[in-house]
């Protein structure tokens, strides 16, 4: 491949791929920790979820006294923190980070 046409080529690629990593990696600065063997409770579905180290799993729905009285540790939000504040000006309920 001639010079004048694969060095633009290649400078097009570093580029594109510089542009493609960057958002994927603000998203994941503003992503909240999450540990693995963390349980995950929807409070709107009462869907419970845990991490595993392949990844989500669903593990049931909560009855209402089980969604009442979830254990301290248990997530009902993955949001981070700016997400969470704007969905509370917009007016939804708030979602606690860790039940204590």
């Amino acid at each position: 491949m001639p010079r004048h046409f694969a060095h633009p080529l290649f400078c097009f690629v570093l580029v594109l791929g510089a542009l493609i990593g960057a958002p994927a990696e603000a998203q994941a600065a503003d992503a909240v920790t999450v540990n693995e063997y963390d349980v995950f409770v929807d409070p709107p579905t009462a869907f419970a979820f845990i991490k595993l180290p392949t990844g989500w799993k669903f593990i049931g729905k909560l009855d209402a006294a089980q969604l009442r009285d979830l254990p301290p540790g248990t997530l009902t939000s993955l949001l981070p923190a700016e997400e969470e504040a704007t969905r509370l000006a917009a007016g939804s309920k708030p979602a606690v980070k860790r039940k204590s």
